[in-house]
């Protein structure tokens, strides 16, 4: 159960990674003036597959049920985010119910064709290297494709207010995602380093799971992403529910599944701007 628990963990990051690589003048201008809330996200998401740097604060509600117990992986911090070549820093805390708050170091980087992950818990660094092209592919996926891949799913754009985002002035937009994004992004896992066997997953099973629904603010004078939401609960019940009619997965991991509760919450800072790290040698010798 501890290496399931830590699979499912280290899953759980890579698919935040995953989804939110895919989904993010003068004060005085309004670039988003007289444009559909469709082009606006498309010049948003344009821009910030553009950015060759930035940083976020998240704050991830991740909660599992098995039988009565509630394991809640809920995190908050900070990430740092180059883009090409992939180089992430994940600085997180969280608090399971077995532990005190854990204070959750994670490096990321894309390196001769490969994906390395090292990940610091309570002092301890531990070392996962991704050889998996296809698992590699989803990890260090060109900006661009993953632009074109949120485009080519989107439903719809709706402005439903604007909104101050500290000091910036932002449009506020609900957006719907086709749930073929799913069968994208997690049948891409299908095979993986992280243990998920091929075909466990089918195609049918992912299209049951429910569109993808999420808020983005973008800064009315810069037309840059500045805070993203969204709450993933219902699609994770959606899914449970799909796998229960099959029969190669257990009960309780169906039960994982289906009772999970997963919402992000992310604000964008230092657009272009961010702070330049290095991996540190106790990590890259684990």
């Amino acid at each position: 159960m501890i290496v399931l628990k830590n699979k499912i963990r280290l899953l759980v990051v890579v698919l935040i990674c995953a989804v939110m690589l895919t989904a993010c003048a003068s004060a005085s201008k309004d670039l988003t003036a007289g444009k559909s809330a469709e082009q606006i996200v498309t010049d948003a998401f344009t821009k910030w597959s553009q950015m060759k740097s930035y940083e976020l604060d998240l704050t991830s509600t991740i909660k599992m049920k098995t039988g009565q117990a509630v394991t809640d992986m809920s995190m908050t911090g900070n990430i740092t985010v180059f883009q090409n070549p992939l180089k992430i820093k994940l600085v997180m805390e969280t608090t399971l119910p077995e532990t005190d708050k854990m204070h959750i170091v994670n490096y990321m980087e894309q390196l001769d064709g490969k994906v390395i992950i090292y990940q610091q818990m309570n002092g301890q660094w531990q070392k996962t290297v991704i050889d998996d092209p296809a698992m590699a592919e989803l990890m260090s996926i060109d900006p661009a494709k993953n632009l074109q891949l949120f485009m080519d799913n989107l439903k719809k754009a709706e402005t439903t207010g604007e909104e101050k985002i500290g000091e910036k002035n932002t449009v506020k937009i609900e957006l719907i995602s086709s749930s073929k994004i799913f069968n994208e992004i997690l049948n891409s896992t299908a095979g993986s380093s992280l243990g998920i066997p091929e075909n466990l997953i089918s195609s049918e099973t992912l299209a049951k799971i429910g569109d993808m629904k999420n808020t983005i603010w973008v800064d009315k004078a810069t037309l840059e992403i500045v805070q993203c939401q969204m709450d993933l609960t219902e699609n994770m019940k959606n899914l449970g529910n799909a796998l229960s009619e099959e029969q190669n997965l257990p009960k309780d991991i169906v039960n994982i599944i289906k009772n999970m509760e997963m919402a992000l919450t992310y604000t964008i800072r230092n657009h272009n701007q961010a702070q330049d790290f290095t991996i540190p040698d106790e990590a890259k010798n684990a």
